[in-house]
C-alpha cells in the first residue's frame, strides 16, 4: 500500500466520522491525510522540508506565501487550534484536506 492509498482510508475515515457527528475524529482524521501527503512531498521534494509530525508540517505549510491563496486558507484553517467553546475554524475539515492534497497531489505528477 502506497501514501496515495493512505491518504484514502484517513479520508475515509474523516468522512465516516463527519457523517456520525464526531467533528474532533474527523478533523484528527483530515489532519492526518495532509500529514501523509506532505511526507510525500518532502520525501521527493526535500528542498521543501515543512516538519517531522502532522501539526508541524500544516503549520509551516500554511505559512508557504507561495501556496495559492485558497490551498493557504484551508491549510491555516486545518491546522488551528479549536477555540475554548470547541470550535474550530475549518467547518468541512474533510474538504479543507482535499482542497491540500489535491494541490500537493499536482505538485508530484
Amino acid at each position: 500500500m502506497g501514501w496515495a492509498d493512505d491518504v484514502q482510508q484517513e479520508l475515509a475515515r474523516a468522512k465516516e466520522a463527519e457523517e456520525s457527528g464526531n467533528m474532533g475524529k474527523a478533523r484528527t482524521s483530515a489532519r492526518r491525510a495532509v500529514g501523509i501527503a506532505l511526507s510525500e512531498l518532502q520525501r521527493r521534494f526535500p528542498q521543501r522540508y515543512h516538519g517531522q509530525d502532522f501539526i508541524r508540517q500544516m503549520r509551516s505549510f500554511a505559512e508557504d506565501a507561495a501556496l495559492p491563496h485558497e490551498v493557504r486558507s484551508a491549510a491555516v484553517r486545518l491546522q488551528a487550534r479549536i477555540s475554548s467553546d470547541f470550535t474550530s475554524p475549518s467547518l468541512d475539515p474533510v474538504r479543507d484536506a482535499m482542497t491540500i492534497i489535491e494541490y500537493i497531489d499536482d505538485q508530484l505528477s
